[in-house]
């Protein structure tokens, strides 16, 4: 729709590609998964039932012994780049074609996407 911001990630788990398009305004909530990764939370798309949309991000700067800082900094990250796409496609995350949202262009990878 005019105005939406929609996020794009993509996967590439063992050659199968996979990808999502969400709406920025489906973001339901950003979770620490793990030491490792950060889970984003979107609400069930039409046609979808009552399964959300999960998109996992493998975080390296997470890792155990880091602190919950580092969470807190990749959620401002993302929601200064949510800001910042007005309107437009954000590309979250594309393991195909290795573009991926800065600062985390060569740290973050797609792991799932239900």
């Amino acid at each position: 729709m005019k105005g939406e911001t929609y996020l794009y990630a993509a996967n590439d788990l063992a050659g199968a590609d996979d990808a999502g398009l969400f709406k920025a305004s489906d973001l339901c909530s950003v979770e620490i998964a793990s030491a490792t990764t950060v889970e984003l939370r979107f609400k069930a798309a039409s046609g979808y039932g009552t399964k959300n949309g999960v998109v996992t991000l493998t975080v390296p700067t997470l890792a155990a012994g880091a602190g919950t800082s580092k969470f807190k900094e990749a959620c401002k990250i993302v929601a200064g780049a949510l800001n910042n796409a007005k309107g437009n496609l954000l590309v979250l995350a594309d393991e195909v074609n290795g573009v991926y949202i800065s600062p985390f262009y060569s740290t973050v990878a797609i792991d799932d996407i239900n």
